[in-house]
């Protein structure tokens, strides 16, 4: 037995599958769009984040840093310091021996007139002379002085100095050399005419650099 369809009936099952697929159409709409607008999203999201942010800030903090020093030494002119170097200071020394008085005809020690002198102990000397305040009474002779190595037993050359006549002078004599390290240098005079000349003083006079 066979059942005929009605043209009602067609018809309700055709309006009936046009919902169906409507419904099926806007699913499958609905599951798409939101995906594609999320991933629009993110897509313009990361755009801007990367624009914005080309340097983060920890980037621009360290940079900041680097670039700080580099800046100041810039504005800052820089100090040129000259060092400057004191001038030496000249120092003098002197090695008194005393006084005393000869009236030898040749050469001879005058007593007490002696020193232990070591030249080691004085650095970058410059001159060295000898030194001695003499007189003579009568004033009718020439008298001498000078020093004499004792531990070398030898003069000290250029140390002799002479005076003529009755007025007292302090005589200086020529640069001598003091021999290398600890010696014993005596004082000698001696007069033309034997008569006494006196010495005041005697001393070495040492100036260093």
């Amino acid at each position: 037995m066979s059942q005929s369809f009605s043209p009602f009936k067609i018809l309700l099952i055709v309006i009936v599958f046009l919902v169906l697929l409507n419904l099926a159409y806007i699913d499958v709409l609905t599951f798409l769009e939101p995906k594609s607008d999320i991933d629009k999203t993110s897509v313009v999201q990361k755009s801007v984040q990367e624009e914005n942010n080309v340097c983060p800030q920890s980037c621009v903090s360290q940079i900041y840093e680097a670039t700080a020093s580099y800046k100041l030494a810039a504005t800052t002119p820089a100090v040129i310091t000259k060092e400057t170097k004191a001038p030496a200071r000249v120092k003098e020394f002197f090695i008194p021996f005393g006084s005393g008085s000869g009236s030898a005809s040749d050469w001879q020690d005058i007593e007490g007139l002696q020193a232990y002198i070591d030249s080691t102990n004085y650095e970058e000397v410059k001159t060295v002379t000898f030194e001695a305040s003499l007189r003579i009474p009568t004033g009718n002779q020439t008298a001498y002085v000078r020093l004499f190595n004792k531990t070398d037993k030898h003069p000290v050359w250029f140390s002799e100095v002479s005076l003529t006549g009755g007025t007292a002078q302090l005589l200086i004599s020529e640069p001598i050399t003091l021999d290398k390290d600890n010696k014993l240098y005596q004082v000698q005079m001696k007069t033309q005419l034997k008569y006494q000349a006196l010495l005041d003083q005697a001393r070495i006079h040492i100036i260093t650099n």
